[in-house]
């Protein structure tokens, strides 16, 4: 495997390592109402409205603290978590394969390949701006892992490039030998006519046998 498809394949791996652990939900930012309860008696129990309002600021801010980190819900499960993580494995896949493809006897395959990964990448990036627009990651949290996608489809765009190329090349020296091949069985057939042709006539200027 070339040293170049061989870094891709790890950034492929990469990529999709982050995407797991970016995409590892939280429970829902809901309230459960015995714990509303709970804290509800709590604070009845407060003596002095002094100690009433210490309790619920204390409270307060426990609550705000469970928003200080941005990450996917639990109901994302299987909706958008699971539309990222099956991009992410597809771009996986699809480098493993395109690497694993044997170019000289099925360059298609790997050329096909390749460009499922870029559409791939093009999709995951879509849905990692979504995943912002949601407020389910921040913006430097997306920027890091946009440049992971980013990274992994300009690597492909190259490959794809010079694989197209080589492509082009290798069918244009078939078509070539194959031209030449066609040349000379028209050839030899003509050569061949001709041999006859010229037999038949001399046979045919002999004088006839008494």
């Amino acid at each position: 495997m070339p040293e170049k498809e061989y870094l891709l394949g790890t950034r492929a791996k990469e990529l999709y390592l982050h995407t797991k652990k970016v995409t590892r939900p939280v429970p829902d930012d809901t309230v459960n109402a015995r714990d509303v309860a709970k804290v509800m008696r709590t604070i009845a129990q407060a003596k002095t409205p002094e100690e009433m309002r210490e309790m619920l600021t204390a409270t307060a801010d426990r609550l705000e603290k469970r928003h200080d980190r941005k990450r996917f819900p639990k109901s994302e499960t299987f909706d958008m978590i699971k539309d990222i993580r099956d991009a992410a494995r597809a771009i996986l896949k699809g480098v493993h394969a395109a690497n694993e493809a044997n170019f000289n006897s099925d360059p298609e395959t790997r050329l096909r390949e390749i460009k499922g990964v870029i559409d791939e990448t093009g999709l995951l990036l879509k849905l990692i701006e979504a995943a912002q627009e949601l407020d389910y990651i921040d913006v430097k949290r997306m920027a890091a892992w946009t440049k992971k996608v980013t990274d992994v489809k300009y690597m492909c765009l190259a490959w794809l490039k010079k694989d197209t190329a080589r492509a082009n090349k290798q069918k244009a020296a078939e078509k070539a030998k194959e031209e030449e091949r066609v040349a000379a069985i028209v050839t030899d057939a003509l050569y061949r006519g001709m041999a006859a042709a010229e037999a038949k006539q001399a046979q045919g200027g002999r004088p006839a046998m008494r």
